[in-house]
């Protein structure tokens, strides 16, 4: 069974432009698997030093189960999205962290980050500038991202990404960290990564993604699109300064 099947997302709800290609072609997929490797290798260093604490969101059930590395890497290979999140789904606050790299006085986080994270952080930033720079639909895929964070990312000067990497560290976390069914099978698929098991992950991390997005795109049409209180208000507001 192939594993490395063009991918495309479905149509999003409402009134949006979308395409049926292929959103992640050959060398991105190979990219996501490099970086994903990198994310594992990372927590199992963290893991085994007692620390793995310092990537919320990642069961160390999970990471224990990871023995092998040749089952590791081809867990990675397939597997269209990232494991770990840097906070892509939240633009407003990467566009303040890219405004403050840009700043002259660059103020630094608020907890010094391991090393290895802000080196492991400056990767994720350089897969989320490659796919930004590709096609934003593979950024939205892979990453979670927002269009604000896309827009960022694609935006980023490459002198820039070792002070963000710098900054966004402390925000590293496992991906779907809040859904332990994802982690669950996650650690089926580290301890008997059969071809059925890894196209579940596969699909529930798709679905989960799918899901993230139609929720994020729901907020925000709230925020807008004005409430029937508020629409009254602003006609009662002109009719009074018509008056």
């Amino acid at each position: 069974m192939s594993l490395q099947q063009p991918l495309a997302l479905a149509p999003p709800a409402g009134h949006a432009h979308w395409s049926g290609d292929s959103l992640l072609d050959a060398g991105s997929c190979r990219a996501i698997a490099s970086v994903n490797e990198a994310f594992l290798a990372l927590a199992l260093e963290l893991e085994e030093e007692g620390r793995l604490r310092c990537i919320p969101g990642l069961p160390a059930r999970a990471i224990d189960a990871l023995i092998h590395a040749e089952t590791q890497r081809r867990l990675c290979a397939s597997l269209p999205y990232a494991l770990f999140d840097l906070r892509f789904a939240d633009g407003a606050w990467w566009e303040a962290q890219a405004a403050g790299t840009a700043a002259v006085q660059d103020g630094q986080p608020g907890a010094a980050a391991d090393a290895r994270i802000v080196a492991f952080s400056r990767a994720a930033i350089m897969l989320g500038w490659h796919l930004a720079q590709s096609r934003s639909g593979c950024a939205r895929l892979a990453l979670g991202a927002a269009p604000a964070t896309i827009a960022v990312l694609a935006g980023l000067p490459l002198a820039a990404c070792d002070g963000l990497a710098q900054r966004v560290a402390p925000a590293l976390s496992a991906r779907f960290g809040a859904r332990a069914r994802f982690w669950v099978l996650f650690e089926g698929c580290a301890q008997d990564p059969d071809d059925r098991a890894i196209v579940t992950l596969q699909r529930l991390g798709l679905q989960l993604q799918g899901a993230e997005s139609a929720r994020l795109q729901s907020l925000q049409r709230r925020v807008r699109r004005p409430g029937a209180a508020q629409r009254l208000a602003s006609q009662a507001q002109t009719a009074a300064n018509a008056t």
